[in-house]
């Protein structure tokens, strides 16, 4: 008896939950129903929004170069429908609006030495509105105004300077300057960064063990905004072996008055120095110039000290010997 009693109030809670199923999918279709009409209902009606278009900013001044970043996005506030609205806000990219520099602002643009210019957006408005679709009203654009900051192009010539390290073999080195050809060269770019940079560099070179001349194909740093008439020049580096020589050179005394007489002892320094093979034959003592100073004889020094005065920059560790003297006056 018992299990028919269960069996009976099983089926009857199986019935009552079929039948709360039914109500509750009835339920559901018919606040679906609803949600869309209610969705279709509100789509019908105006509505103001805002959507952020990227921009593509075309034909600046040839003459001036733009420094600054305009605004990349414009924010538009358009009124439309709300299926409209819908189907814009559901496009997940927007073709870029295109700012025309010179048809937009070229009259307040060209022409002028100013450098920073504010476009209202009175000047562009018009021209960004023909761009979105003829079912968008436009109300307003952010930024209300865009700043362009331009400078000057110029052109200039700049000295070429080489960038290089060089290491060398034993007893060689420079015998000349480094030799750049072109030297010059003419650069275009922006006024405020022509004005501010001394030369041109080449690009960084390191040589070892230079035993010779040589001669090599290099190009330049480039710098950003900047053009360069060529962008590649030749450097030669002037390398040659040393050797040792030893001259003789005859001191002289500085400001001496003519009815003094001074006797030095020894009235000669030996002068050593490294020159380059082919210049072996060439140095002269007149090359050089060693001198004391009368000042010192004044001041009753024991010994006067001796200055060489004069050494052509091509020689290299130059000594001389001995750098003190002594004097005897005349009466």
């Amino acid at each position: 008896m018992e299990n028919k009693w269960l069996h009976k109030a099983k089926l009857f809670f199986q019935k009552f939950q079929i039948k709360n199923e039914r109500r509750l999918v009835i339920y559901l279709i018919c606040v679906g129903i609803a949600s869309i009409f209610w969705l279709l209902n509100a789509l019908e009606k105006e509505y103001t929004v805002e959507l952020s278009f990227p921009v593509r900013y075309t034909n600046m001044p040839k003459s001036k170069m733009l420094v600054n970043t305009p605004p990349k996005n414009f924010v538009l506030e358009v009124r439309s429908y709300g299926f409209t609205l819908l189907r814009y806000k559901l496009s997940m990219a927007f073709s870029p609006l295109v700012f025309n520099v010179d048809e937009i602002a070229g009259d307040l643009i060209n022409g002028t030495q100013k450098n920073n210019y504010a476009i209202p957006s009175r000047y562009y408005r018009k021209k960004i509105s023909d761009q979105i679709s003829n079912e968008l009203n436009l109300t307003s654009i952010q930024p209300d105004t865009v700043h362009f900051q331009f400078d000057r192009i110029l052109t200039q010539k700049k000295k070429v300077v080489p960038d290089v390290s060089l290491g060398f073999k034993k007893q060689h080195y420079l015998y000349d300057e480094i030799v750049v050809t072109p030297d010059s060269i003419e650069v275009l770019g922006p006024e405020s960064i022509l004005d501010t940079l001394p030369h041109i560099k080449t690009n960084y070179q390191q040589y070892k063990e230079l035993g010779h001349l040589i001669q090599r194909n290099v190009s330049l740093q480039k710098i950003k905004n900047l053009e360069f008439s060529t962008n590649r020049v030749t450097i030669q580096i002037p390398v040659e072996e040393y050797t040792e020589k030893q001259l003789t050179i005859p001191v002289k005394i500085d400001s001496l008055p003519r009815k003094i007489h001074v006797h030095l002892f020894p009235a000669e320094v030996k002068v050593t120095f490294l020159i380059s093979l082919s210049r072996f034959s060439d140095v002269l003592p007149s090359d050089f110039r060693a001198s004391v100073s009368y000042q010192d004889i004044k001041n009753n020094l024991d010994y006067l000290p001796v200055k060489l005065d004069k050494t052509p920059a091509q020689f290299k560790l130059v000594n001389f010997a001995p750098m003190k003297i002594e004097y005897l006056i005349e009466n």
